[in-house]
C-alpha cells in the first residue's frame, strides 16, 4: 500500500463522510502533524536503509531489487487520498525470507523507489516516503523473524513455522496499512477509522492481501529449491490475486463510498 495523496495538502472534514472530496493539491498545504509524522518516517526509514548497507557485489541484491520492482508494477490506485496499493508484498514478503535483513532491506526500498518514480511516476516526496515506509516494514518484520526463527523461517517445522509465517505476515500487513492510514488521516484532517474503512476495511482487504503474502511464501519456498527461475512460475497467481483485488475494489466501491465504481489499474499515475 502506497501514500498517494499531494504532499502539500490540507481539508478538514466539514462535510458528511459521503460527500469528502479532497481539493487539488495546488489549493491545499500540508498540515504540521502531517509534515512532522513524513519527517519522521523519511528519517527513520533512511536509517534503516543506511544501517543495512548497499550489497551492491552481492547478486541476490540485484535479483530480489528487479522481482520486487516486478511486483510493485501491478498497482491500482485507492478510492481516498490517491494512495495506490500494489503486489510488491508478495515479493517482498518472499525477500524476507529467504535474504538476510541487510539484503532485504535495501533490495525492497530500491524497488519501491524506482516503481514509485518510473511506473507511478509520483513526485520525489511521495516516492521517498513510501520508500522509507517500506524501509520500515521490511525492517520491522525482519526483526521478528530474527527474534523467533534466528537461523531462518524454513529452519523450523510444523505448527512453529505455520505460526512465525503468520505473525510475520500480520506484522508486514499492520505495520504498512498503518504508516499509510496515519499520514492520510493527519494529511486530510480526517479520523483514522474513516480512512482505513473507505481504503482497505477487512472485509475486501484482508482475504486479497493474505493471497498476496500467501504467495509470497510459495514463491520463498519456491526459491530455495528452484532458485531465481521461482519468480516466472509465480507471476500468473500473482497476477490473478492483484486482477481480483482490483474487482473486489470496484465491486465494493458503491458500498463503501456511496457513488459508483471508479476502482481500475491506473495506467499512469498523476502527480496532483
Amino acid at each position: 500500500m502506497r501514500y498517494g495523496t499531494g504532499m502539500k495538502t490540507h481539508h478538514r472534514a466539514a462535510a458528511t463522510p459521503k460527500s469528502i472530496v479532497l481539493a487539488p493539491a495546488y489549493e491545499r498545504r500540508m498540515p504540521m502533524p502531517a509534515r512532522v509524522f513524513v519527517g519522521l518516517v523519511l528519517a527513520s526509514g533512511l536509517w534503516v536503509t543506511v544501517a543495512a548497507g548497499v550489497p551492491t557485489r552481492d547478486p541476490r541484491f540485484w535479483y530480489w531489487a528487479a522481482a520486487c520492482t516486478v511486483g510493485e508494477l501491478l498497482w491500482l490506485r485507492l478510492p481516498l487520498g490517491r494512495a495506490t496499493m500494489s503486489m510488491g508484498s508478495t515479493a517482498n514478503f518472499a525477500a524476507l525470507l529467504v535474504l538476510p535483513s541487510w539484503i532485504a532491506i535495501p533490495a525492497t526500498t530500491l524497488a519501491s523507489l524506482c516503481a514509485e518514480r518510473t511506473s507511478m511516476r509520483k513526485p520525489l516526496l511521495r516516492a521517498l516516503f513510501n520508500a522509507a515506509g517500506t524501509a520500515l516494514t521490511v525492517g520491522m518484520t525482519s526483526v521478528v523473524l530474527g527474534q523467533l526463527a534466528p537461523a531462518g523461517a524454513f529452519a523450523l517445522q510444523g505448527a512453529r513455522l505455520l505460526f512465525v509465517l503468520v505473525l510475520a505476515a500480520v506484522v508486514y500487513y499492520t505495520c504498512n496499512r498503518t504508516l499509510v492510514t496515519a499520514v492520510l488521516a493527519l494529511d486530510g484532517a480526517l479520523p483514522l477509522a474513516l480512512v482505513w474503512k473507505r481504503n482497505f476495511g477487512f472485509s475486501r482487504d484482508l482475504l486479497p492481501s493474505g493471497a498476496a503474502l500467501s504467495l509470497g511464501v510459495l514463491l520463498a519456498q519456491l526459491h530455495e529449491h528452484a532458485g531465481p527461475v521461482a519468480l516466472a512460475f509465480v507471476m500468473l497467481p500473482a497476477l490473478l490475486v492483484f486482477e481480483a483485488h482490483r474487482r473486489l475494489y470496484a465491486a465494493t466501491a458503491t458500498k463503501v463510498e456511496g457513488r459508483p465504481a471508479m476502482i481500475e489499474p491506473a495506467r499512469r499515475a498523476v502527480n496532483e
